[in-house]
């Protein structure tokens, strides 16, 4: 072969053309050719790729693969469900991936609603989707009772229709941590996806779509322009060090020969008898690693010193409105474990219709602390007011590529890190291989990359997720990691509104709402040095010091020393709320709620106290309430209004667990320690409401412990005093579920 030729063809001057009409033409030429440039009939095979999310972790999921698709001869067409106008699934000929979280108490998150609604129509013939082939990725947490639900109804209902997997459905736990299943499943959905492609072609799209096209996944070409200057050669869509021979694995090997010291005057790490966030043990600290690719960036960020006027506050949806925060209380004594506070909103004049039961969000911001120590961080303190613009890059890969909409235009730099990015999230696996590529000491980088991979997933889990690590506690842990401040916009997830339950009726505070809530105190650990609050739980505390009632205090509102007004916050009712009393009044009603899950439950009790007075003949079930706490005399939140209602027969039953004081003998010994044992003395009445009488069940508060032995005790009980075995005693909690009689708010 014509060398002179070949470098012609491999330097990128000749063209197809010059190649078949060269004298010299060989077979050589055209397989070179081939493998620089894309051959028109070497077209990527194609499928679809459609998300459900609601706070962006499906998103992120869905634009991982989407980015993945490419290194393994696919292209994803990469939508969110909500995009009706940019899918056909009715003439849809390839195959179909689904990644759906699930939200509230099993619904599907708003960006699937009116997907799974339409779908859900019994007007559809069977054969509907007879010609679909997907796949379904569900995210979940079995802290809550409806796991994965909305993947599992779109699946089922897809199966009703006719369509077929051509992939097991995955089933990931944020409980325990997505990537468990979600990176299993992604590994195994590429080839799943060649077969699907190939089993649904037709004969005329064989011939466009080789099989060499499906099945190569060798992009070494292409993997190698993209190396970057961090010593890391991308390889398979893995990482290689440099200077190592070629392995047919997809791994990181150990590298000893370029390990250095963090701080220059120590010749050698001293040893290490224990792992942490920042040092890792054998056999992890010696293993060859699977480290993930490289995300594309797709956003340049540039800081400039105009004048602007400086935004004060959240930029409000549509349902957002700011009132004013007119009593604080604390419902707890000094001595408690838990502070809690009961927070009185002045709502009158605005267009807030609540009703007892019904959540809202508040808008917070980040801590001011942790926003200075962030910029100071980023060394750029000093430049904290100017404007923040952003643009798409040009040259990025990232499938979808778009703006984050929640980031203002000529917003500043302070703002955005204190409205805009959830500073204290959990950050992902894919922002930890970002953050290596922005390391410079060895050991820092190494320890990076061991927490992204495959073989470090425990210690992701143990230092990183369940140690609710965020980036500055990684900035603390990795003092040579400088990130740009595009990195944090491009992997940052939004701030989030926090919820909160009503817990008052307007009925009986007109022009008001109460909402209650613990500080949440996160005591400093070893992957995270320092203490802190949560933080909306922290901000309101904060916010509401100054007027603060104190435990037991009778006082109305109190003004802001020196000020003589009132603190304010933005609030929005949350839609689709269901957690409300039953229409009719004479029906049973059964509330369990410890600690601050009791307050929904005052608002209820309030309702139906009102109606008791306003229709004094009517017709009223009976009313339990199953409320514990720690201690009698420090955390029995709202105990003098409870034990009035029951006084007065609004609440006809009121049975009350102290966890602690069971506990240190200053109750009976035979008294119940938690709500589900208060249930269990009184199986046979509340069975009977509930099965006999067609009452209502509600249970508010955690999800991970109370509500989930809560619901094994209904189970229990339902077995016991309805004598069937376990499985028809779940069908009939199932069943009150379906008939919107076991209602849950609860949270992790």
């Amino acid at each position: 072969m014509n060398l002179r030729g070949l470098t012609r063809v491999l330097c990128g001057n000749l063209t197809l053309r010059h190649v078949l009409q060269s004298k010299t033409y060989s077979p050589c030429y055209l397989h070179a050719f081939a493998r620089t440039y894309d051959m028109p009939c070497e077209v990527k095979a194609r499928f679809l790729l459609l998300y459900g999310s609601q706070r962006g972790q499906a998103q992120a999921i869905a634009e991982e693969l989407a980015e993945q698709a490419a290194e393994h001869g696919l292209v994803a067409d990469l939508f969110c469900l909500s995009k009706k106008e940019k899918y056909n699934l009715e003439k849809e000929t390839a195959p179909v991936v689904f990644v759906v979280s699930t939200t509230g108490d099993g619904d599907p998150p708003d960006t699937a609603t009116a997907f799974v609604r339409k779908i859900k129509k019994r007007t559809l013939p069977r054969d509907y989707f007879s010609h679909l082939h997907y796949a379904v990725l569900a995210l979940g947490d079995t802290n809550y009772a409806n796991f994965c639900n909305c993947g599992k109804t779109i699946d089922s209902r897809l199966q009703e229709l006719g369509a077929t997997h051509f992939y097991s459905m995955g089933y990931a736990d944020d409980g325990v941590g997505l990537e468990l299943v979600v990176e299993p499943w992604i590994e195994g959905v590429w080839g799943a996806i060649k077969k699907a492609i190939a089993e649904m072609a037709t004969p005329g799209q064989q011939d466009s779509v080789s099989t060499s096209t499906l099945y190569n996944t060798d992009h070494n070409t292409a993997s190698q322009e993209n190396t970057e200057a961090s010593g890391l050669d991308l390889s398979l869509g893995s990482l290689a060090l440099k200077d190592q021979a070629p392995a047919p694995t997809l791994e990181l090997p150990v590298s000893t020969s370029e390990v250095e010291t963090r701080a220059p005057e120590l010749e050698a790490e001293p040893a290490i008898f224990e792992a942490s966030l920042a040092r890792s043990l054998p056999p992890l600290s010696e293993s060859a690693l699977n480290v993930p690719a490289l995300p594309p960036p797709f956003l340049n960020v540039s800081l400039e010193d105009a004048s602007a006027q400086e935004l004060i506050g959240p930029v409000l949806l549509g349902h957002h409105q700011e009132v004013s925060i007119s009593r604080a209380v604390q419902l707890t004594r000094d001595d408690a474990v838990k502070t809690a506070i009961m927070i009185e909103l002045d709502i009158s004049g605005k267009d807030i219709p609540y009703q007892p039961g019904d959540s809202f969000d508040i808008l917070c911001p980040n801590n001011s602390a942790e926003v200075q120590e962030l910029l100071q961080r980023l060394n750029l303190e000093m430049q904290s007011h100017h404007c923040v613009q952003l643009e798409l890059r040009k040259d990025t890969t990232k499938k979808a590529a778009q703006l984050p909409p929640y980031v203002p235009a000529g917003c500043t730099l302070l703002y955005l890190l204190t409205w805009c990015l959830e500073i204290r999230s959990v950050p992902k696996k894919a922002f930890l291989r970002a953050l290596v590529d922005c390391t410079e000491a060895s050991l820092d980088k190494r320890r990076l990359q061991e927490l992204c991979s495959k073989q470090g997933s425990a210690d992701y889990n143990r230092f990183i997720r369940d140690a609710n690590v965020c980036l500055l506690d990684l900035l603390r842990a990795f003092p040579s990691c400088n990130p740009p401040l595009s990195l944090l916009v491009e992997h940052l997830p939004r701030l989030q509104p926090r919820p909160y339950s009503a817990a008052s009726s307007n009925q009986r505070h007109p022009g008001k709402v109460h909402f209650v809530f613990n500080i949440v105190e996160f005591p400093a650990c070893p992957g995270r040095l320092v203490a802190r609050r949560g933080v909306c739980t922290g901000w309101l505390a904060q916010l509401v010091s100054p007027i603060l009632q104190a435990y037991a205090s009778t006082q109305g509102p109190v003004a802001m020393p020196g000020t003589g007004t009132l603190p304010k916050i933005h609030m929005g009712l949350r839609p689709g709320n269901s957690f409300r009393l039953p229409s009719d009044p004479s029906l049973p009603v059964v509330m369990v709620g410890p600690g601050t899950g009791v307050a929904p439950f005052i608002g209820f009790l309030q309702q139906r106290e009102k109606e008791r007075e306003t229709n004094p003949d009517g017709s009223f079930g009976e009313t339990w309430l199953f409320f514990g706490c720690r201690h009698k005399d420090r955390d029995f939140l709202f105990r003098e209004e409870l034990e009035r209602f029951a006084g007065s027969g609004t609440l006809t039953y009121l049975r009350v667990c102290f966890s602690r004081d069971a506990a240190e003998g200053t109750e009976a010994p035979s008294s119940p320690r938690y709500v589900q044992h208060g249930l269990l003395l009184h199986a046979k009445e509340v069975t009977s409401a509930l099965l006999k009488d067609g009452g209502c069940l509600y249970v508010c508060g955690d999800a991970k412990n109370m509500a989930k032995d809560v619901n094994d005790t209904l189970i229990d009980m339902i077995t016991e005093e309805t004598r069937v075995d376990k499985l028809q005693a779940m069908k009939t909690l199932a069943s009150l579920r379906e008939e919107k009689r076991y209602l849950q708010d609860i949270w992790g």
